[in-house]
């Protein structure tokens, strides 16, 4: 997918997992400029707008994209790392993007306490929307099963149990999805959470 982002200033916060690499490099490939303050507090982004002037776009990576945890965590950091850097930044944005985890639509069993704070980052995404709106659009990608490579074990493997498409999702269907939102012609919609999991949310209560 190709869009134009010539000249975009594009700050990345969060985790710098897989899928947060993949759409730092698809943004960067449509000609976004990419900076990784060095974290999402005051002093860090105040110093990173100095450095390197105002972006217009903000991604949010949640370590809950990468895979579901080995036991049941549900740090709630995110939240408030994410909620203060789009609320700090706001006068300098266009867009924000979070990148979760499809356990934020749909929770997994097991999971209560992750998925409960995947939901409250989709819940935090409808909200800054309002709050934010109408200068800035604030969406989110909700990620579940993917392939890092051709041949790849799949990541988030529990989420392949009942999607309609019976695979991971590729690096570039995630990243699409993200360009998407990122797309300044993508101009009427905010609080969205585009679900990017081969339709395992819509298989959840079915007995395939």
């Amino acid at each position: 997918m190709k869009i134009d982002l010539d000249g975009r200033l594009a700050f990345l916060v969060g985790t710098p997992g897989t899928v947060a690499t993949a759409v730092e490099a698809a943004l960067a490939a449509n000609g976004a400029r990419i900076v990784r303050p060095a974290s999402a507090d005051e002093a860090a982004l105040a110093a990173a707008v100095a450095a390197h002037g105002t972006p217009v776009l903000l991604l949010a990576a949640s370590c809950g994209a990468d895979g579901l945890p080995a036991e049941d965590d549900g740090d709630m950091a995110e939240f408030t790392a994410f909620a203060g850097a789009i609320r700090r930044l706001a006068p300098h944005l266009a867009r924000a993007i979070l990148i979760v985890s499809s356990a934020g639509l749909v929770p997994v069993r097991g999971a209560a306490a992750f998925s409960a704070a995947q939901a409250g980052l989709v819940a935090l995404t409808r909200t800054l929307a309002m709050e934010r709106g109408p200068a800035v659009r604030v969406n989110a990608v909700a990620v579940g099963a993917y392939a890092a490579g051709e041949g790849a074990d799949p990541a988030n493997a529990r989420f392949l149990g009942h999607t309609g498409l019976r695979r991971p999702a590729t690096l570039s269907e995630i990243t699409a999805a993200a360009l998407f939102l990122a797309d300044p012609q993508n101009g009427y919609m905010t609080g969205h959470t585009l679900n990017v999991d081969g339709g395992w949310a819509a298989g959840y209560a079915r007995n395939f």
